[in-house]
């Protein structure tokens, strides 16, 4: 018997890539047909904007549109007023664009709720009493038709520091320790989207209501990347596992879809290699804006550095562990755990150089602002840029964006796939 789960990684605005990805897959469907393909569903941050979207039953282009809409963008990601800066907690942003919150939080909630609800065919239709976005997650599966669908969507208690897991299954055995507490997608989501620090200017109240007693209360939450769970694949694996001991491993079917990775290559560490060869990559390398060479550092940069590294998923760490789990042995293709996910990266030459890469030869410009763009794309521009990508990226064709391996170098011995081509091959036959 077969366990099939989808993962979806945080990322703002670059979760325009899920769901582009999806309708290559599985064409312009709707939301709660395309749920009913899996068993779990588990999202974080952008993601778990994308996994609303399908709960609110919106077909993939409907989806895609909430991303590439500027004024639905600009609902979630609204900017903090002059007068909001010169709060204490703000006070950063108002003297460094390196540093402090850009986003109102309470605005979010508010944001994420009018886009979702207008965007509710089945509220619209009076199919539902009330909109899917207020309906507590333990009620979604069945009203996507599938109830044993399990939905996970992460959070980070701001004042408990550690991770929680908003789940739709009330009875699960991962969470036979503490007791069961609902919650609306609405506030699921909007914990699961508050990105701290450089993005969102304060914790997300939520309200919570312990299951089947009169106890209710609000709590606060940051986004799940802060408590490691960017990419939550290895967390839904967790629960999949625990719940269904009779699923064999050979038998888990994941789908993990990110919202890209990669950046500058990053040279410092060749400036003091023992290696002359390296070195000579180094200095070679030195003035290209395609790498990092600086070693310096400080308060303002750690800082920033420390407040954006918590979206990043090294290919060393979720996905690889997931598939440990369920192939020790590391055989390649033998885990049925697909990795989709764009790397924007520059390419070496055969000089050691590093230049852009070949898809995006003649356009050095587009690539450079790729890598500099944000996780809070909001203008138009922004998004093209991300559009952009996703067309050189779900292509059947070289030259085009390299994939996320799992584990190694594509010119050497790897797990997964170095081309979207080969990932989305890999999952049709997983899948079958």
């Amino acid at each position: 018997m077969s366990y099939k789960l989808l993962s979806l990684d945080g990322g703002g605005s670059w979760a325009l890539i899920q769901a582009r990805v999806l309708q290559d897959l599985y064409g312009d469907i709707r939301g709660h047909e395309l749920l009913r393909e899996f068993d779990m569903a588990i999202a974080n941050s952008g993601g778990a904007l994308v996994l609303a979207c399908l709960c609110n039953d919106m077909k993939i282009n409907e989806i895609i549109s909430v991303f590439e809409d500027g004024e639905k963008r600009k609902q979630v990601f609204s900017a903090l007023s002059f007068w909001e800066k010169l709060k204490w907690r703000n006070i950063a942003s108002s003297f460094t664009r390196v540093l402090g919150p850009r986003y109102s939080t309470e605005r979010k909630l508010e944001g994420l709720r009018d886009v979702l609800k207008k965007a509710d065919h089945l509220f619209h239709e009076k199919t539902i009493e009330r909109p899917i976005i207020d309906t507590p997650l333990n009620q979604l599966p069945l009203m996507i038709k599938k109830e044993k669908l399990e939905l996970i969507i992460m959070g980070f208690d701001y004042f408990r520091r550690r991770s929680s897991f908003f789940r739709s299954n009330s009875k699960s055995v991962t969470d036979k320790f503490s007791e069961y507490f609902e919650v609306t997608l609405a506030d699921a989501i909007h914990a699961s989207s508050n990105a701290p620090v450089n993005y969102f200017d304060a914790p997300a109240a939520i309200n919570l209501s312990l299951f089947n007693k009169n106890d209710h209360r609000k709590t606060w939450y940051w986004d799940g990347a802060v408590g490691g769970f960017n990419n939550p694949v290895l967390g839904g694996l967790i629960e999949a596992i625990t719940n269904h001991p009779e699923v064999e491993l050979q038998n888990y079917c994941i789908l993990s879809i990110g919202t890209s990775t990669g950046s500058r290559t990053v040279l410092t560490d060749l400036k003091y290699s023992t290696d002359p060869t390296m070195r000579d990559i180094y200095y070679k390398n030195k003035n290209n804006n395609l790498t990092i060479t600086d070693t310096s550092s400080g308060f303002l940069s750690d800082v920033k550095k420390l407040a954006t590294s918590i979206l990043d998923d090294p290919p060393d760490f979720a996905t690889f562990i997931a598939y440990s789990i369920l192939d020790p042995t590391l055989t390649k293709n033998r885990a049925k755990l697909v990795r989709i996910n764009p790397c924007i990266t520059p390419e070496k030459d055969g000089n050691n150089i590093y230049l852009v890469p070949k898809v995006y030869e003649k356009h050095d410009k587009e690539f450079i602002a790729l890598m500099d763009l944000d996780m809070d794309a909001v203008e138009d521009d922004q998004v093209k840029l991300i559009s952009d990508l996703c067309d050189k990226f779900i292509v059947t064709t070289r030259p085009c964006i390299s994939n996320q391996l799992i584990r190694g170098d594509k010119n050497s011995i790897h797990l997964g796939q170095s081309t979207y081509k080969e990932a989305k091959e890999q999952w049709l036959i997983t899948c079958n």
